[in-house]
């Protein structure tokens, strides 16, 4: 989906437990989403991180297309540092 010149893509992820948290972060650290079992958005493509309840492991997403992952999945892929937001001085 394109708007304004920016192109969204549609990103599912799907936690192994109904009762887990999803938390979606940007690139710079900052949250930009969060559900409980199941997130189901459209943000733009880039580089994000995702972690499986607050303070977890992180994983990094790089979104280019429309896509839809589990939980076990990205688990079975490379984490990431979590990234430390600037909020000026």
């Amino acid at each position: 989906m394109e708007t304004g010149g920016k192109i969204y893509r549609n990103l599912v992820i799907e936690a192994s437990s109904q009762e887990t948290d999803i938390w979606l972060g940007d690139d710079e650290g900052h949250l930009v989403q969060k559900e409980v079992g199941v997130l189901d958005t459209d943000v733009l493509e880039g580089h994000y991180t995702v972690e499986f309840g607050l303070g977890t492991t992180t994983y990094p997403i790089h979104l280019k297309g429309d896509v839809r992952y589990t939980e076990e999945q990205i688990k079975k892929g490379p984490s990431c540092a979590r990234p430390i937001p600037d909020i000026g001085p």
